[in-house]
């Protein structure tokens, strides 16, 4: 599938957790209520089913998280990662593709680097100003309320780009600067 500059999109998924598949909220009871929408976890199933790899990049460790990683079916995790751009780099290795070859999507300051990394930077509409601004194109939809879902549809060509709002500087573009 292609976008409208005929290149490839990626075929590859990286999220966030917590932002992105969370409201981003934790509670204070046992396992720290984060609640996923299973909006997104059906997104989940359907990448897969259309051959888009999925794989989780968090600052958190498997304890606190871990649990969501297995809800959602699972994939190449990297827990503890406090600079999301060099745990970018890392996950690509692991898996094999180019960085440039990964959509990430990211809500928050630490996720700046992976945004501009990856081939293709999605933040959720709620996401930090830092993280808005770092990414190729902002989700109309919030974290943990079905940005992950709209990400997928991008990456499926279900949903056209241009449909959301897109921050590109000049000599810049989807999936990364141009030559």
């Amino acid at each position: 599938m292609t976008m409208e500059t005929g290149r490839d999109l990626p075929r590859v998924l990286v999220l966030d957790i917590d932002g992105v598949l969370t409201d981003g909220s934790v509670g204070t009871g046992p396992g720290g209520g984060r609640r996923v929408h299973l909006r997104d976890i059906d997104a989940l199933t359907r990448a897969r089913e259309a051959g888009i790899r999925i794989a989780f990049l968090t600052g958190e460790s498997a304890k606190e998280v871990g649990w969501i990683v297995a809800r959602c079916a699972g994939g190449e995790v990297l827990y503890g990662a406090k600079d999301k751009g060099r745990g970018l780099a890392e996950l690509a290795e692991k898996l094999g593709v180019p960085t440039t070859g990964i959509c990430y999507v990211g809500d928050a300051p630490r996720d700046v680097g992976a945004l501009k990394t990856a081939g293709l930077g999605l933040a959720p509409s709620d996401a930090d100003g830092k993280a808005k601004n770092a990414a190729s194109i902002i989700l109309e939809n919030p974290g943990g309320r079905g940005a992950v879902a709209e990400a997928v549809e991008i990456l499926k060509g279900e949903r056209k780009a241009e449909a959301v709002e897109v921050r590109l500087s000049e000599g810049d573009s989807l999936y990364g600067k141009s030559e």
